[in-house]
């Protein structure tokens, strides 16, 4: 739809001004001027606008409306709400700037009552905009759940709404619901098939699922839409990187660097590259370049440190490291490599102390958890050990290797009750699991599970393999 000419308009108003005289408009001219003033961002102007529109017509639901419209882009509700529940007449923009206002408000049941009163009365606005609008506005207040609902409903009476279509994407991938978003995502390209941006979300929601081939084609047919977006080469260099096609990562990541080279992210990008591939001393002459564009950083000192350990020079590790936690003493990715470090050179007292300290900020996290474990049991502290172990399974309910690594724990304690009532709980496939790990037997199909835990029972009670496990 054009724009409406309001240039004769804005004169008359711009005259009046400057000249000092009060001008009549009617409200309709009023709300024209404030749409222009509102378009230029000129809220102040606007303001003057309404308040001059209102003191003519102050009954005028359209100027109340506008009025409303600024204390809500002002965040404030309460007065917005103050001003809009005095109008007693029906009016549908009326109805979703107040619907709007208490959804910010968190006050969803009043929101959710104006939505049903509004959906009875509405019968000039097409049913379909209606659940649209609803929709909107619930994805603004972030009730992800709400706006599908209604970007459902509405799409039931107009199926190829693009607007409704994005917006429910969007929603569901707020939600989680990443499968639901991709379909969506997909009907739209249906719709729209050359749709630059759409490409690219449906490539960033397959790499959330890390459906990374899938990411990789639809940045592809982005591409071929707009060949120059870097942002995008990136997205699909670190696809490729993450699917195991780390030589063509390189190649895109390289080719980036020959058009801009002093683009900071792609260097630190072709690092992990070179990483994934083993190749430490092409990862870290990438990092040196990143250092001399980007300067030192928590990023930085970590990863120069891990390449350094990777590659065996640990005491040049343990340097970068030490230097990186001088200059960001809290970082708890630099402390972690150090105390990977530390546990590579055999100091396990100092590495378990190290661990220990993060564990007791980040109690719940499995990887310290499982660092503990291994240190412990390394120090043969068996203990502190099971005392790790448990903490990781927790954090792993269903991971085997853990209950596993629990069970010849308590296998080397000798802890009868522990170890029965931990096997207990296994299923018949992993019994035959930890079986296997203690016994090499011929024919493992002829043992049922009650003679399983009978000769696992033997096992502990004879304790004579546990010593020799690798962790």
């Amino acid at each position: 739809m054009a724009e409406k000419d309001i240039s004769a308009l804005l004169e008359k108003y711009k005259q009046a001004q400057a000249s000092g005289r009060n001008v009549y408009f009617d409200a309709d001219e009023f709300i024209d001027l404030i749409d222009y003033f509102d378009r230029e961002e000129d809220l102040d102007t606007a303001r003057i606008i309404i308040n001059m529109g209102l003191g003519i017509h102050p009954g005028s639901t359209p100027l109340l409306i506008k009025k409303g419209r600024l204390y809500v882009y002002e965040g404030d509700y309460a007065a917005a709400l103050a001003l809009l529940d005095a109008v007693t007449e029906y009016d549908f923009d009326l109805y979703l700037l107040r619907i709007e206002c208490y959804l910010h408000q968190e006050e969803y049941r009043v929101a959710y009552a104006l939505s049903e009163e509004m959906l009875e009365k509405e019968d000039t606005e097409p049913l379909d905009n209606v659940f649209a609008e609803l929709g909107f506005l619930h994805v603004e207040a972030d009730c992800f759940k709400e706006a599908a609902l209604f970007f459902e409903e509405s799409l039931k009476l107009v199926p190829d709404n693009v607007n409704v279509l994005t917006d429910l994407s969007y929603a569901y991938e707020m939600q989680g619901e990443v499968q639901q978003a991709i379909q969506t995502t997909n009907r739209l390209l249906d719709i729209e098939p050359y749709s630059y941006e759409t490409w690219v979300n449906l490539g960033k929601l397959y790499s959330v699922v890390e459906q990374y081939s899938n990411a990789i084609d639809a940045f592809d047919f982005a591409l071929t839409v707009n060949d120059s977006d870097e942002t995008i080469l990136k997205l699909k260099a670190h696809c490729l990187s993450l699917s195991g096609r780390t030589v063509e990562a390189i190649a895109v990541f390289s080719d980036l660097l020959v058009a801009n080279p002093d683009d900071v992210s792609a260097y630190f990008l072709l690092t992990e590259c070179y990483q994934a591939m083993e190749m430490y001393d092409e990862a870290l002459s990438s990092l040196r370049i990143y250092e001399m564009l980007e300067g030192g950083s928590e990023e930085l000192y970590a990863k120069k440190a891990q390449l350094l350990m990777f590659k065996g020079d640990l005491d040049k590790a343990l340097n970068v490291a030490e230097a990186g936690l001088v200059e960001i003493p809290g970082s708890m990715d630099i402390q972690m490599t150090k105390a990977e470090i530390l546990l590579k050179q055999g100091e396990y007292v100092l590495a378990h102390d190290m661990y220990n300290r993060l564990h007791r900020f980040y109690p719940h996290d499995s990887y310290l958890s499982d660092k503990l474990s291994i240190i412990s049991i390394k120090a043969g502290n068996f203990d502190d050990a099971i005392y790790y172990t448990k903490s990781l399974l927790e954090s792993e309910p269903d991971n085997l290797a853990v209950k596993e690594r629990l069970a010849l724990l308590y296998f080397e304690v000798d802890d009868k009750e522990a170890f029965s009532a931990l096997i207990d709980g296994f299923s018949d496939k992993e019994l035959a699991s930890l079986f296997d790990i203690i016994y090499e037997p011929e024919h493992i199909e002829n043992f049922d599970r009650e003679s399983l835990i009978s000769y696992l029972n033997k096992a502990r009670e004879t304790r004579s393999l546990f010593k020799n496990l690798e962790y």
